[in-house]
């Protein structure tokens, strides 16, 4: 009867493990200004944007700040950042934002 219960509970952690992974792959972010680009590669990634947000289903593992600091630098100044399960705070994206360097 274990061993049932047991299998039963793999199952359903096989089942629902990708799920929770996928939501820890993605990123988002909020610019200060709304960009004109819509869609654009960075790092190998597919980001999508609508206005003054954009987003990736899927990110490289990267240091939450460097991808920020990066990404400011390509789309300009940002008010919210997640990456991989993780969101920046106000002092950080300041952080972030400050060290961005813009691209040439």
């Amino acid at each position: 009867m274990r061993t049932a219960a047991f299998a039963g509970l793999m199952a359903c952690a096989l089942i629902t493990a990708p799920a929770f992974a996928a939501d820890n792959e993605g990123a988002s972010l909020k610019l200060k200004a709304p960009t004109t680009t819509t869609k654009f590669i960075h790092e190998g990634s597919v980001w999508n944007c609508e206005g003054d947000s954009c987003a990736s289903a899927k990110v490289q593992s990267l240091p939450v700040a460097r991808a920020c600091r990066k990404l400011a630098g390509q789309l300009g100044e940002v008010t919210a950042f997640s990456y991989r399960g993780v969101s920046l705070d106000d002092a950080a994206i300041a952080q972030c934002n400050t060290a961005a360097k813009p691209k040439a």
